[in-house]
């Protein structure tokens, strides 16, 4: 068989419920985290959930994680914590610096990429241990002649356990990019206070295939 048809093939079968464990092996190649942790992140999202209106939430600001001096939009940690305050995020503390983790090299692959991540920062806060039940991490991918043209958002619980990890790009935004980080973290939060409404194994699917 020929990879196109192949492909073909792999992109219609998801629809078949059974078809689903057949096609885990493709979502890991992609980048797609193990089942064994897509169940860790579906109760942990979950407890996000439940916990969301009363829970201790810290909220970075947006930051480019691929440049060498890791630059920051202070101003958007602020603006982050009022926006999930309006989605109900009750007790949301903005802080000053994004997790100090070093720049990462962008992939080909933004899938791999942002599980890359999203494994980082939870080996971070096991370490780090923040005092708090949620932390919101935002990253924003610059044109270097400007321009947003990715925003990944992760949730995490303090202990480390990945919530949420989801990257956007022009496909979501409906443009080849976003203007200003401002305007990158608003769509991200949106479309997180969406998320939240969801069942978990529909933002986690099982084997990765959704």
């Amino acid at each position: 068989m020929k990879l196109r048809p192949l492909l073909l093939t792999l992109l219609v079968l998801p629809g078949i419920q059974g078809c689903k464990p057949m096609l885990y092996p493709v979502a890991r190649a992609f980048g797609g985290p193990s089942e064994g942790e897509l169940q860790l992140r579906r109760a942990a999202f979950e407890r996000l959930k439940a916990a969301r209106s009363t829970a201790r939430v810290l909220v970075h600001p947006a930051f480019r994680p691929a440049a060498a001096n890791r630059e920051a939009y202070p101003a958007t940690a602020p603006l982050a914590a009022e926006l999930l305050q309006g989605y109900g995020w009750t007790h949301c503390q903005a802080v000053r610096t994004p997790p100090p983790l070093p720049a990462t090299p962008l992939m080909r692959n933004q899938l791999r990429y942002v599980q890359t991540r999203a494994r980082a920062y939870s080996d971070w806060a096991k370490t780090s241990r923040p005092d708090a039940d949620f932390l919101v991490i935002l990253e924003v991918l610059v044109r270097p002649e400007g321009g947003i043209v990715g925003v990944h958002c992760y949730v995490l619980e303090a202990t480390g356990q990945v919530a949420y990890a989801r990257q956007f790009n022009s496909h979501h935004f409906g443009a080849q990019s976003i203007d200003l980080p401002a305007n990158a973290v608003g769509f991200a939060l949106r479309a997180l206070s969406l998320d939240i409404q969801r069942p978990a194994d529909q933002v986690h699917p099982p084997y990765g295939v959704g």
